[in-house]
Protein backbone atom coordinates (compact mmCIF):
# COMPACT_ATOMS: atom_id res chain seq x y z
CA UNK A 1 0.00 0.00 0.00
CA UNK A 2 1.46 3.31 -1.06
CA UNK A 3 1.20 6.25 1.32
CA UNK A 4 -0.73 9.27 0.17
CA UNK A 5 0.85 12.69 0.26
CA UNK A 6 0.48 14.32 3.62
CA UNK A 7 1.61 17.75 2.47
CA UNK A 8 -0.50 20.51 3.89
CA UNK A 9 -1.58 18.45 6.89
CA UNK A 10 -0.59 19.55 10.36
CA UNK A 11 1.93 17.36 12.14
CA UNK A 12 -0.78 15.94 14.41
CA UNK A 13 -3.07 15.23 11.44
CA UNK A 14 -0.16 13.44 9.79
CA UNK A 15 0.16 11.35 12.95
CA UNK A 16 -3.52 10.40 12.72
CA UNK A 17 -3.17 9.41 9.06
CA UNK A 18 -0.04 7.34 9.78
CA UNK A 19 -1.75 5.59 12.69
CA UNK A 20 -4.77 4.73 10.52
CA UNK A 21 -2.63 3.53 7.61
CA UNK A 22 -0.50 1.43 9.96
CA UNK A 23 -3.60 -0.05 11.62
CA UNK A 24 -5.11 -0.91 8.22
CA UNK A 25 -1.89 -2.55 7.01
CA UNK A 26 -1.42 -4.61 10.17
CA UNK A 27 -5.12 -5.49 10.33
CA UNK A 28 -5.05 -6.77 6.72
CA UNK A 29 -2.06 -8.97 7.57
CA UNK A 30 -3.81 -10.22 10.70
CA UNK A 31 -6.97 -11.07 8.75
CA UNK A 32 -4.92 -13.03 6.21
CA UNK A 33 -3.04 -14.90 8.95
CA UNK A 34 -6.16 -16.03 10.84
CA UNK A 35 -7.98 -16.85 7.59
CA UNK A 36 -5.42 -19.61 7.01
CA UNK A 37 -6.99 -21.33 10.03
CA UNK A 38 -10.58 -20.58 9.02
CA UNK A 39 -11.14 -18.08 11.84
CA UNK A 40 -11.00 -14.37 12.59
CA UNK A 41 -8.83 -12.67 15.20
CA UNK A 42 -11.92 -12.20 17.39
CA UNK A 43 -12.77 -15.89 17.09
CA UNK A 44 -9.17 -16.74 17.99
CA UNK A 45 -9.53 -14.52 21.06
CA UNK A 46 -12.58 -16.54 22.17
CA UNK A 47 -10.76 -19.84 21.54
CA UNK A 48 -7.76 -18.60 23.54
CA UNK A 49 -9.95 -17.53 26.46
CA UNK A 50 -11.71 -20.89 26.56
CA UNK A 51 -8.43 -22.77 26.17
CA UNK A 52 -6.93 -20.96 29.14
CA UNK A 53 -9.99 -20.65 31.36
CA UNK A 54 -12.08 -23.68 30.42
CA UNK A 55 -15.84 -23.44 30.09
CA UNK A 56 -17.46 -20.07 30.76
CA UNK A 57 -20.54 -18.02 30.04
CA UNK A 58 -20.69 -15.60 27.13
CA UNK A 59 -20.81 -12.68 29.58
CA UNK A 60 -17.56 -13.88 31.19
CA UNK A 61 -15.98 -14.31 27.76
CA UNK A 62 -16.88 -10.70 26.98
CA UNK A 63 -15.12 -9.52 30.16
CA UNK A 64 -11.92 -11.25 29.07
CA UNK A 65 -11.97 -10.08 25.44
CA UNK A 66 -9.68 -7.40 24.01
CA UNK A 67 -12.47 -5.97 21.86
CA UNK A 68 -15.44 -5.35 24.13
CA UNK A 69 -17.90 -4.60 21.31
CA UNK A 70 -17.25 -7.88 19.58
CA UNK A 71 -20.81 -9.29 19.76
CA UNK A 72 -19.84 -12.38 21.71
CA UNK A 73 -23.11 -14.24 21.11
CA UNK A 74 -22.69 -13.97 17.33
CA UNK A 75 -19.01 -14.93 17.60
CA UNK A 76 -19.86 -17.99 19.67
CA UNK A 77 -22.66 -18.96 17.26
CA UNK A 78 -20.19 -18.83 14.35
CA UNK A 79 -17.74 -20.97 16.32
CA UNK A 80 -20.55 -23.47 17.06
CA UNK A 81 -21.30 -23.69 13.31
CA UNK A 82 -17.60 -24.40 12.70
CA UNK A 83 -17.78 -27.07 15.43
CA UNK A 84 -15.02 -25.33 17.40
CA UNK A 85 -17.13 -24.77 20.54
CA UNK A 86 -20.30 -26.13 22.08
CA UNK A 87 -22.98 -24.31 24.07
CA UNK A 88 -24.81 -25.89 26.97
CA UNK A 89 -27.19 -24.52 29.60
CA UNK A 90 -25.60 -23.83 32.98
CA UNK A 91 -26.52 -26.63 35.41
CA UNK A 92 -27.28 -24.24 38.28
CA UNK A 93 -28.73 -21.30 36.32
CA UNK A 94 -30.61 -22.32 33.17
CA UNK A 95 -30.65 -18.70 31.95
CA UNK A 96 -26.88 -18.81 31.45
CA UNK A 97 -25.19 -20.52 28.53
CA UNK A 98 -21.83 -22.20 29.12
CA UNK A 99 -19.40 -22.31 26.19
CA UNK A 100 -16.64 -24.92 25.90
CA UNK A 101 -13.99 -25.83 23.34
CA UNK A 102 -14.46 -28.94 21.26
CA UNK A 103 -11.49 -31.13 20.39
CA UNK A 104 -11.50 -29.55 16.94
CA UNK A 105 -11.48 -26.09 18.56
CA UNK A 106 -8.53 -27.05 20.75
CA UNK A 107 -6.60 -28.26 17.70
CA UNK A 108 -7.36 -25.08 15.70
CA UNK A 109 -6.28 -22.95 18.66
CA UNK A 110 -3.04 -24.88 19.19
CA UNK A 111 -2.18 -24.83 15.46
CA UNK A 112 -2.82 -21.09 15.27
CA UNK A 113 -0.85 -20.43 18.46
CA UNK A 114 2.08 -22.45 17.15
CA UNK A 115 2.37 -20.12 14.15
CA UNK A 116 1.45 -16.85 15.87
CA UNK A 117 5.08 -15.74 15.57
CA UNK A 118 4.29 -15.00 11.91
CA UNK A 119 2.39 -11.94 13.13
CA UNK A 120 5.48 -10.81 15.03
CA UNK A 121 7.20 -10.45 11.65
CA UNK A 122 5.06 -7.34 11.17
CA UNK A 123 7.40 -5.54 13.57
CA UNK A 124 10.65 -7.13 12.40
CA UNK A 125 11.97 -3.77 11.16
CA UNK A 126 11.97 -2.48 14.75
CA UNK A 127 14.55 -3.31 17.40
CA UNK A 128 13.34 -4.51 20.80
CA UNK A 129 14.17 -1.07 22.18
CA UNK A 130 12.12 0.61 19.46
CA UNK A 131 9.19 -1.73 20.17
CA UNK A 132 9.36 -0.85 23.87
CA UNK A 133 9.53 2.86 23.02
CA UNK A 134 6.58 2.58 20.61
CA UNK A 135 4.48 0.78 23.22
CA UNK A 136 5.26 3.53 25.75
CA UNK A 137 4.36 6.23 23.22
CA UNK A 138 1.09 4.52 22.28
CA UNK A 139 0.14 4.16 25.94
CA UNK A 140 0.97 7.82 26.46
CA UNK A 141 -1.18 8.73 23.46
CA UNK A 142 -4.07 6.77 25.02
CA UNK A 143 -3.57 8.67 28.26
CA UNK A 144 -2.34 5.70 30.25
Amino acid sequence: MQSRSKEGLSLRNQLGVELMETYNTLNDKSIAFFAKYGITSQQYNVLAILYLAGSMSTSNILEWMFEKNAGVSRLVDRLVKKQLVVKKPNKTDKRLIVVSLTEKGRIVYENTLQNLKELENNSKNLSDEEVEQLIKLLLKLKGE
